[in-house]
């Protein structure tokens, strides 16, 4: 038997840099814990934190509702669930983000993102939940279909911009 829940993992909590910053305080952390003393156990949790929190959408076939989550360590889950009949219409756009660190000298590292990303949206559009983030927008699109059928639903339209 297929699973009944779907869980799509959207991105980091911070991007890439956060990521990298979160390695950087477990292990100055492990290593002042180890050489000096037990203080150094004070970086390991912020480090774990910003290292493995993110944000994702899982989506309950069975109970026919949605779930918009930031997992906090990469464990605890926390987000409202919301049935999908609480939702009208499908968007698929084109997400552009970017990511700036600075160097010491004030040199900036700016790291840019591009994905496709297919959202549920309420009737005023105020409420919007990212389903899953794609390569192209026709695996959006073919993915918003499966979905439409996995959940019945037939009133949704979709909203493309």
């Amino acid at each position: 038997m297929a699973s009944q829940i779907i869980d799509n993992k959207i991105g980091k909590l911070l991007g890439s840099s956060g990521t990298a910053a979160g390695y950087f305080l477990m292990i100055a952390g492990a290593a002042a814990t180890y050489f000096y003393n037990w203080t150094g156990l004070l970086l390991i949790l912020p480090g774990i934190f910003i290292a493995f929190t993110y944000d994702g959408t899982r989506i309950d076939l069975r109970s026919q509702r949605i779930k918009n989550y930031s997992a906090l360590f990469g464990i605890i889950k926390t987000g409202k669930w919301y049935p999908v009949s609480h939702f009208k219409r499908f968007s698929i756009y084109k997400s552009k983000r970017s990511y700036t660190t600075y160097s010491r000298a004030n040199v900036p590292l700016t790291l840019k993102d591009s994905d496709i990303r297919l959202v549920l949206l309420d009737e005023t559009g105020s409420l919007k939940i990212t389903v899953n983030k794609y390569d192209s927008f026709e695996a959006a699109k073919k993915d918003m279909n499966e979905l439409t059928k996995r959940l019945n639903l037939i009133e949704l339209k979709e909203w493309i911009r």
